[in-house]
């Protein structure tokens, strides 16, 4: 009887088997979930669980000096003690001040790489903009978290655990069992530490985002959660950044517009309020610099245009090409300009602007007559003008190009038959037709021959067209030599995806060279940013997804002298020289300096 009940109790097997199935999958699925945040952890930058997810900016820097000190070798020697002095003044931004140094308290135990979040204000945002970052002085300074990652607990016992030991507690009770520690030193405001475990250590000016830190590190939302954030990070393939990043996008154009002089509407950021990201590896390369990102957006209604076709731009224009923007589809690029999509919100111009001006001086309608048959890859290029008589000056020359692959060849012809009537009509231009290779160009030549511009056809329905005496016989019927065929180009483009979305590059170097013959304004050559210490930029772009996008940039640098090691900012500067002849009066021995070495 015993027996007939204890077999009744025994659920039916199906009943167990499914149980079991369904225990197992649990137990599965809880550690793949585990491992998953684990993975997803060690993608992103050091110390991503503490980070809240409304950070605004992130940035993992290396503490590899060695990386560092390959970078600070480019540059001319102006430029190499502006970075030198740009990384003593970070290094210990937020430490100098509790008489604390990376050097000697920090970089014995750190980890890899050393995380900082910037966190928005506490203010709201308001007129329903999408937050702003703060001043970047401001942000270092205030409203940051900085991770360190522990590589060796003994040292950082040694190092910063001494400090910590003599500390204040910030409150008398610790914070979701962590002890919160304030340092004092020479500022007014202390800086405030927690040991969040034996492989996290977190500082912060602000309590209350020290405490943000901890709340998102013991199970709360932290950079982990984000959205797209790690797929984007798992994207980057370079294996030793020197940095690397994330921003909230919507808070950068905020930022930016706020920055331009004069402002940018806030009208015009709407198209910034879809929430998306932007992440990044900074990498130091033989020549110089190679950042690559990926963009994606959030779950939502918008997402990217697809495709990409543009593949022959750098075949078509010459390698004297200075400055150069090709994309795969003008329509799409005029649709986005247009709707502020993308960062053309951010453009000086507006579209309209731009399609009212060619109205007005063509009588031609950008919707009606061109647009229609626009729909193919494009490239514009600012090139090296022709040299002239060797005996005379060389005159100021536009040497640009626009080049479109149509899509109705039949109205595009139609369009510059229009052009060409409207060019003798109204400005008196001369129009004759010549052969090139044979190419039939068109040119229109004003009055006193002024100035030259020319049309044409190229092979594969590509219509071109030049502004600049001498332009025309660069591309037409092709160039000598092509641009993809540049050495510079190919160092700043070489690594991106093949085919791609476009291209941007800009000789910098022949570029402050030649312009004072292409009217255009001078380039800023001082500086970090100068075309003393850059030679070239290229930057691609590939559509990976409709929510994803991919940029290759890469900067060519000029190498400058082996660097020294950079001053600790622990000893103090040596006086510079006093340069007036000394008195006549012969000091006493108090007020005399001490000698040196005393």
């Amino acid at each position: 009887m015993v027996q007939n009940k204890l077999r009744l109790k025994k659920p039916p097997l199906p009943l167990v088997v499914a149980a079991a199935l369904l225990f197992l999958g649990g137990g599965i699925l809880s550690f793949w979930v585990a491992a998953r945040r684990g993975q997803l952890a060690k993608t992103l930058p050091a110390g991503a669980n503490a980070i809240p997810a409304d950070a605004l900016m992130v940035v993992a820097l290396s503490s590899d000096e060695a990386q560092w000190r390959r970078l600070r070798q480019f540059g001319t020697e102006a430029t190499q003690a502006q970075f030198d002095q740009l990384l003593v003044q970070w290094r210990d931004r937020l430490l100098a001040d509790q008489n604390l140094t990376f050097a000697r308290d920090i970089q014995p135990w750190v980890g890899p790489e050393i995380t900082l979040a910037v966190l928005p204000d506490v203010t709201p945002a308001t007129d329903d903009l999408p937050p702003s970052l703060p001043a970047p002085e401001l942000a270092l300074r205030s409203n940051v978290v900085m991770v360190l990652p522990i590589a060796d607990a003994n040292r950082a016992q040694n190092d910063l655990g001494e400090r910590l030991g003599q500390a204040e507690q910030a409150e008398d009770a610790p914070y979701r069992g962590v002890t919160l520690q304030q340092l004092e030193g020479e500022a007014e405001a202390p800086l405030y530490a927690a040991v969040l475990s034996a492989e996290t250590a977190v500082i912060s000016p602000q309590l209350p985002l020290l405490k943000r830190a901890i709340d998102a590190y013991r199970g709360g939302e932290s950079l982990v959660n984000r959205p797209g954030v790690g797929k984007a990070f798992e994207q980057l393939t370079e294996t030793r950044p020197l940095a690397r990043f994330y921003v909230d996008v919507p808070a950068l154009a905020e930022t930016v517009a706020e920055a331009a002089d004069p402002p940018i509407a806030p009208s015009r950021l709407r198209a910034f309020q879809a929430a998306r990201g932007l992440v990044g590896a900074v990498a130091v390369k033989n020549r110089g610099v190679a950042l690559q990102g990926v963009s994606w957006l959030e779950p939502g209604a918008q997402t990217f245009a697809t495709g990409n076709q543009a593949d022959q731009m750098p075949q078509r224009l010459p390698t004297s090409t200075l400055l150069a923007v090709s994309g795969g589809d003008f329509q799409q690029f005029w649709e986005d300009f247009q709707a502020g999509e993308q960062f053309s919100a951010l453009f000086p111009l507006q579209a309209d602007e731009v399609a009212l001006g060619l109205q007005s001086a063509t009588g031609l309608s950008l919707e009606e007559n061109l647009l229609p048959w626009m729909a193919g890859e494009f490239a514009v290029g600012l090139l090296s003008p022709p040299a002239g008589p060797s005996d005379t000056p060389p005159l100021p020359n536009p040497a640009l190009v626009l080049m479109v692959k149509a899509s109705d060849r039949e109205a595009a012809t139609a369009t510059f038959e229009q052009l060409d009537a409207v060019m003798t009509s109204r400005y008196r231009f001369a129009v004759d037709t010549v052969d090139m290779g044979g190419v039939p160009v068109t040119r229109w030549t004003a009055p006193f021959d002024s100035l030259v511009m020319a049309h044409g056809w190229l092979e594969g329905d590509v219509a071109f067209f030049t502004v600049g005496q001498g332009i025309a016989d660069l591309v037409a019927p092709s160039p000598g030599r092509r641009l993809a065929e540049n050495n510079l180009f190919q160092a700043t483009t070489g690594e991106a995806p093949r085919p791609n979305n476009g291209h941007f590059f800009a000789n910098l170097e022949a570029l402050s060279e030649a312009e004072n013959n292409l009217l255009l304004p001078p380039l800023p050559q001082e500086g970090l940013l100068g075309s003393e210490a850059i030679e070239a930029i290229g930057v691609t772009a590939t559509v990976l997804s409709d929510r994803q996008v991919r940029y290759d940039m890469t900067a060519i640098l000029k190498r400058g002298e082996r660097p020294d090691d950079l001053p600790s900012t622990a000893e103090p500067a040596e006086p510079a020289p006093d340069p007036t002849p000394a008195p006549q009066a012969t000091p006493t021995p108090e007020a005399a300096p001490p000698a040196a070495g005393e």
